[in-house]
Parts: structure tokens; C-alpha cells; sequence
């Protein structure tokens, strides 16, 4: 009597293949969903304002590497400070909005603050707020590298020429007095400092830049675009595997049935 040949056992790669493909499966479904979440995001940058909502981890900040600068310049102006951080200004805590280049000084007038810098003047209302800006074109004297007060009006120093403003800001006449109260820098207190330095960290980081790092993966650093390359691989082997386990799972049922069909004949 002639041995039955066993069937050779095919389902046993099939089914190694399908452990592998729900195991890869449940451990890439975290990067499909951070793609998929950070890809709609990023679609809606703008809608959602994304560039200009800020991370104030100081744990994600510390991770980037940001830090804010060290030095600052600061200036006393009655009872308040007006000081520099970067390329931004404070109002004692409050931000003066804008970014600006290097101060050379601030001083109070009747109706307010005026901030000299190196190519135009600001001028604050008590509260800090931004009423106007003085330029060249609107008269300010050229190449000015100190402001000062002189009985209540202001004066600024060029390289040879001091002049005096009249009231409106708008005429200016040279001066020569050895009165002109020029503004200096000073220390301001250290918890000012400190917090106008923690405010200068906290918009250094925006969330569209994390949510795009978070996309491509180079929040995790230089190695980080890699482990989504080989995320992205996983992704395409998944999709080859889950064919191949749906065509081998479509041949074996069609032999099944071919069986019995055959075996009713």
C-alpha cells in the first residue's frame, strides 16, 4: 500500500508573515498617527496661526538648545525701565511689538517715552504703548548716537552736531549746552531681567516649527529624519505583505473549494 504524501505546510509562512505583519502593524500605527495629525496641522498653519503660538515647555526649549542672549541693555525711564533683549524691547514686562536694532537710549517727556535706535526714534505713550515712529524721511537728524533731555524737550547727538526737537517732534535746531541730560544704561533688577529674559525665550520656539520637526522627525535630532525613512519602509513592506496574505489567503480558499467540489463529485 503506497504511503499518502503529506501536503507540504504551507500555512506555516503564512502565518509567520501574518504574525509579523500585525506586530509591525501595531507598533507603526504610532507613526502613522503623528504623520497624520502633524500633516493635517500643517495644512492649516495659517488657518490656525500656527507661526505665531509659541512653546513655553521650558523641557522642549532646553531640547532645541534655546536659549535667550545673556546680555541685555536697559535704561531707566522715571519709573520704568525700557530694556533690550535680541532684537526685542520691553516696557519694564511688557513687550513693545516689533524687532528692532541696537538702542542707544530712552528718555521720558511730557507725554510719554522716547526710545532712540540706531536708525530711528519710537515713541511710547505712558503705558508703553506704540504711537509713532521717526525716521530720516521725517526729519530725524542722520547718524544720531545718544538722546538726551533738555528742559523738558528732547535732544539727540549726531557725530558733530547736537540738536534740539521742538515739542511736535518735527523741527529740529542745533544746541550747544553743556546741561543735556543724556541718557545712560544701568543695571535694572535682576527679576526684571530674569523675566524679560525667560518672555524673550518663551517666542523663540514656534509650534508650526515642532509640529513640522515632529513631521519629518528631526525634533529626535540628526538621526531622527532616519527613523521615519524607516518608518516610511515599514509602511511600504506592510502594504507588499498585506497583499501577498490577502493573495495567498484567496489561492488557498479557491483550493478549498476546489477540494469540495471535487469531493461531492
Amino acid at each position: 500500500m503506497a504511503l499518502k504524501k503529506k501536503p507540504l505546510p504551507v500555512t506555516v509562512p503564512i502565518k509567520a508573515v501574518a504574525l509579523w505583519h500585525r506586530l509591525a502593524g501595531m507598533i507603526s500605527a504610532v507613526f502613522i498617527l503623528v504623520l497624520a495629525i502633524t500633516g493635517i496641522l500643517i495644512n492649516h498653519t495659517h488657518e490656525l496661526d500656527l507661526g505665531g503660538r509659541y512653546v513655553n515647555s521650558s523641557a522642549l526649549l532646553s531640547w532645541y538648545g534655546m536659549a535667550a542672549p545673556a546680555d541685555t541693555e536697559s535704561y531707566p525711564v522715571g519709573s520704568v525701565w525700557v530694556t533690550q533683549v535680541g532684537d526685542h524691547l520691553y516696557f519694564d514686562k511688557k513687550q513693545i511689538d516689533g524687532r528692532y536694532g541696537k538702542i542707544i537710549g530712552a528718555v521720558a517727556l511730557e507725554d510719554g517715552v522716547v526710545i532712540a535706535l540706531a536708525d530711528m526714534l519710537l515713541m511710547l505713550d505712558s503705558q508703553g504703548n506704540i504711537v509713532e515712529q521717526l525716521r530720516t524721511l521725517q526729519g530725524l537728524p542722520r547718524d544720531i548716537n545718544a538722546i538726551g533731555e533738555l528742559d523738558g524737550q528732547l535732544v539727540v547727538r549726531g557725530p558733530q552736531v547736537q540738536y534740539r526737537a521742538d515739542k511736535e517732534l518735527v523741527r529740529w535746531q542745533p544746541v550747544r549746552s553743556q546741561k543735556v541730560r543724556w541718557a545712560s544704561p544701568a543695571a535694572a533688577p535682576e527679576e526684571l531681567k530674569a523675566s524679560v529674559q525667560q518672555f524673550y525665550r518663551n517666542q523663540m520656539l514656534s509650534m508650526e516649527q515642532v509640529i513640522r520637526d515632529l513631521h519629518n522627525g528631526r525634533i529626535l535630532g540628526s538621526w531622527g529624519h532616519w527613523l521615519m525613512d524607516a518608518a516610511a519602509l515599514v509602511f511600504i513592506v506592510l502594504a507588499m505583505s498585506g497583499v501577498w496574505l490577502w493573495w495567498r489567503r484567496r489561492e488557498s480558499d479557491k483550493q478549498g473549494a476546489k477540494k469540495i467540489h471535487l469531493s461531492r463529485r
